[in-house]
């Protein structure tokens, strides 16, 4: 596809931007401590206008350091001394022909008061969600402080270079909380009424507008449809797009959500791209101004497709760009089957909003550390290395040790790469697992890694090549509970993944976690009787909240029998025997079948027999320590970027 509509030049006010990409602003907490730019903010957004992005709006940008701290390292424009760090942001976005834009952004209600030290303040004393801290409602007085406080960050954000203004009016912080009866209680001039409600906004608007003229391009970002019941809708959103129309920004960037349904702004893997498309479509049919949208896009053909279609105007690029800065670049070189694609995963999400740490991506290891992996040392010199086991750590360390000139054999005992995760695969919703399988092939093949496939490697046939180190890859075992088991009553979840038994009658798990509630959707869908039994106090225990309500929202309509809290100590012939981990209540469970999801053991005998008779062996991913697909990915990036001929234990 040649993607005519996607790097055709668009405008936006007076400025011109090359293409119809637009990075999405998403927020990282790479900033430093006091909220400024350094080298790790500023090489991973240097890094994604090198990989062509036509227009990047930073992550949320604090306006105010008093009232609004969201983070601990959130960017800010609150203060003189962010505009130097800022300044370096926009030289190294500009010398690759980037445009950039600052989302200027106060949290309102949705403020830390951990961090600030002080209550939130808000439109009113509604709550960002139920379980959230009670702000205090703004007076007239603070209403004008904190209008004036953003439009001196406007000003800073042009002294430092920024092509232009974002107004953060989406996800219920404070410009949103503004714009929402839900939130908004007000009854004098800033709230009640539409008009009312739109004042704060407009006032700062007119403000930099004042400060800055008319030819300054501010956009808006906005929720085009909450997607949340008693809050806004699309026909609210409409309205709000139009009456900023008529106050002359210069362009639209539509999000969706609220801080009570975060899913319909960062959606996980089992949303369809496209399902929001209808909303942006609503504005860019009644709207002259530019629209900018997010719909989940993960590849160049649809958001071309988008764009054909008459969704938007630019194409709202957001975990794309997380996950493959060179998105773009690949697009327009014919390259799009070399793209890592988001997955959904959500653990850039679960970093950020679930543990307070800075993002990472499970496909791009480099993520946030761009700073740290700026290029591979091409010191390979087409020395031989072998790497066993075809998974994502292994087809990872390849990709890496080929760039760096090495010339790379890979042995995986499976017919084709990707290892378990081909089993991982087979869940509802998990098949863009094999997408980010082919796209490391295509990268492996490209880079001219031989593989050997189809028979399991023994040392005699590593020795053949005689490599400088050997990279072991080998995955880890089906873990098996050290019971007494009858004969013939267990197999594995792989087992039934991957079809190779039929499952009838009453079907036990072992296992609560995601394996054992990914196996149990599977055979509910198939129309199975399915009992779960997990030793932790409940299902999916440890699971980001996100991915762990996704799931059970779709088990739990089939009602299953979920008994948690219980060990299993011994399987008899149509039964289960388990013990309560509290109590030590002992009851009977009766099955026809249980399959074991009790995690996995890295094989322990393979590693020793081939560190028998190699002494340059670099264990990584599950063979080493069993976890994520992030896990694996990112341990064999370092490894394989960092060896030298070094010998790790």
């Amino acid at each position: 596809m040649a993607y005519n509509r996607l790097f055709e030049t668009g405008r936006i006010g007076n400025i011109t931007i090359k293409n119809r990409g637009v990075m999405s602003p998403m927020g990282t907490d790479f900033a430093e401590y006091d909220g400024s730019a350094g080298d790790r903010l500023i090489s991973y957004y240097e890094e994604r206008a090198k990989g062509g992005i036509g227009l990047i709006i930073t992550e949320y940008c604090g306006v105010d350091d008093v009232d609004s701290i969201p983070a601990v390292r959130n960017l800010r424009a609150s203060r003189d001394y962010h505009i130097s760090g800022l300044e370096r942001l926009t030289e190294a976005v500009h010398k690759y022909g980037c445009k950039i834009f600052a989302q200027l952004h106060h949290g309102g209600a949705t403020s830390k008061p951990s961090l600030t030290g002080r209550q939130s303040i808000s439109s009113s004393d509604v709550p960002a969600n139920p379980s959230a801290p009670r702000p205090r409602p703004m007076t007239i007085e603070d209403i004008k402080t904190v209008q004036n406080k953003f439009i001196a960050a406007a000003v800073r954000c042009k002294k430092a270079g920024f092509d232009g203004i974002e107004l953060h009016g989406a996800h219920s912080y404070l410009i949103a909380q503004f714009f929402s009866p839900y939130f908004n209680k007000r009854t004098d001039q800033y709230g009640g009424s539409f008009e009312n409600r739109m004042r704060f906004i407009s006032e700062i608007i007119d403000g930099i507008r004042a400060e800055l003229g008319n030819k300054f391009p501010i956009s808006v970002r906005i929720c085009g449809d909450e997607m949340t019941p008693g809050m806004l809708t699309l026909e609210d959103g409409i309205e709000i797009g139009l009456f900023l129309e008529r106050k002359g920004i210069d362009v639209i960037n539509i999000s969706n959500g609220s801080s009570l349904n975060g899913n319909a702004n960062c959606d996980p893997f089992s949303y369809k791209p496209g399902w929001k498309k209808h909303v942006a479509k609503a504005f860019k049919e009644n709207l002259s101004i530019p629209v900018i949208a997010t719909n989940t896009i993960k590849n160049p053909d649809f958001a071309e497709e988008l764009l054909a279609e008459g969704v938007c105007d630019f194409v709202g690029l957001g975990r794309s760009q997380f996950a493959d800065p060179e998105f773009m670049n690949k697009a327009k070189q014919g390259r799009p089957d070399e793209i890592r694609q988001c997955i959904g995963c959500m653990y850039c999400r679960e970093r950020l909003l679930g543990s307070d740490m800075p993002v990472m991506c499970t496909v791009n290891p480099r993520l946030g550390c761009e700073y740290i992996y700026h290029g591979y040392k091409k010191d390979g010199n087409e020395k031989p290395i072998a790497v066993i086991g075809g998974g994502p750590a292994g087809m990872e360390a390849a990709i890496v040790l080929a760039k760096r000139g090495f010339k790379v054999t890979l042995f995986d005992r499976n017919g084709k790469l990707g290892g378990t995760v081909n089993t991982a695969s087979k869940p509802p919703y998990k098949d863009i697992l094999n997408t980010l399988i082919k796209t490391m092939e295509t990268e492996i093949r490209k880079l001219g890694v031989t593989t050997v496939l189809g028979r399991e490697a023994t040392p005699d046939d590593i020795k053949k090549i005689n490599p400088c180190a050997v990279f072991l890859a080998t995955g880890a075992e089906p873990a098996i509970p050290d019971i007494p088991m009858a004969p013939g009553m267990t197999c594995t979840a792989e087992d039934v993944l991957n079809e190779k038994i039929e499952l009838n009658g009453n079907i036990l798990i072992a296992g609560t976690g995601m394996t054992g509630l990914e196996t149990a959707e599977t055979l509910l869908e198939r129309g199975k009787h399915v009992t779960l039994v997990g030793k932790l106090p409940k299902a999916g225990e440890g699971t980001y909240a996100v991915i762990l309500n996704d799931i059970m929202d779709r088990i739990n309509k089939y009602s299953p029998q979920i008994i948690s809290g219980h060990r299993i100590i011994e399987i008899k012939e149509g039964c289960a025997i388990v013990r309560n981990t509290k109590t030590d209540e002992v009851k009977k469970v009766n099955c026809d079948k249980v399959v074991l999801a009790v995690g996995i053991n890295p094989p322990k005998e393979v590693i020793n027999d081939f560190k028998a008779h190699f002494s340059n062996i670099v264990v990584i991913g599950d063979a080493k320590t069993g976890g994520r697909i992030h896990d694996a990915i990112k341990d064999a990036f370092i490894r394989a970027f960092a060896w030298e001929n070094e010998i790790f234990d």
